[in-house]
């Protein structure tokens, strides 16, 4: 395990005030990780802090909607989303997303305290019953994490993602699909 001075580590919600760093680490994540993201770098770029605002669940009046930081002193090194489902069939579920950890504070227990954190509110949240998430096959390390907070595989999605490779080639990822249940 790598060591780190993680005095003065926080893990809480973010608040709009926030929004500027949590950008700004979603934008690096785009950047080193594109097969980890559903969204694209460049469009994700051009979009403002504020334009993130719904994903902090202020009005979401039975929970279950928000982004959690983890800050060293005033730096955020991680973060994860949560986003409950609006439709009513699905309301009792909700999917994991956004999960990064800057490379320089990887290693040191920050993604599963990030995880945890997500997992109490969660359970908090009125009538939540199911946490669903999509990892990179290849990401072995992110899998493990997940398993070892309680997800079970569901299933492998072949061709989930598309990129643009070298010449403009295709290059495909694989996602597993996991899931957690709240409430057995």
């Amino acid at each position: 395990m790598v060591t780190h001075d993680l005095t003065g580590l926080r893990i809480a919600r973010v608040t709009p005030a926030e929004l500027s760093s949590f950008k700004s680490l979603r934008d690096e994540g785009l950047r080193l990780h594109p097969e980890a993201f559903d969204a694209d770098l460049d469009i994700e770029q051009s979009r403002p802090p504020e334009s993130y605002i719904g994903r902090l669940g202020l009005y979401e009046p039975l929970g279950g909607t928000f982004l959690i930081g983890a800050w060293v002193r005033d730096e955020m090194v991680g973060m994860v989303g949560l986003e409950r489902h609006s439709l009513p069939k699905l309301r009792h579920s909700a999917e994991l997303n956004s999960m990064m950890v800057k490379p320089t504070h990887s290693g040191c227990g920050i993604g599963f305290k990030l995880i945890d954190e997500c997992l109490r509110q969660a359970r908090a949240a009125s009538g939540l019953e199911l946490i669903t998430l999509k990892v990179s096959t290849a990401n072995q390390q992110a899998v493990q994490l997940y398993e070892r907070a309680g997800f079970k595989p569901c299933g492998i999605v072949p061709r989930a993602v598309r990129l643009v490779g070298p010449g403009g080639s295709a290059v495909y990822v694989d996602r597993l699909t996991m899931a957690l249940l709240l409430k057995p």
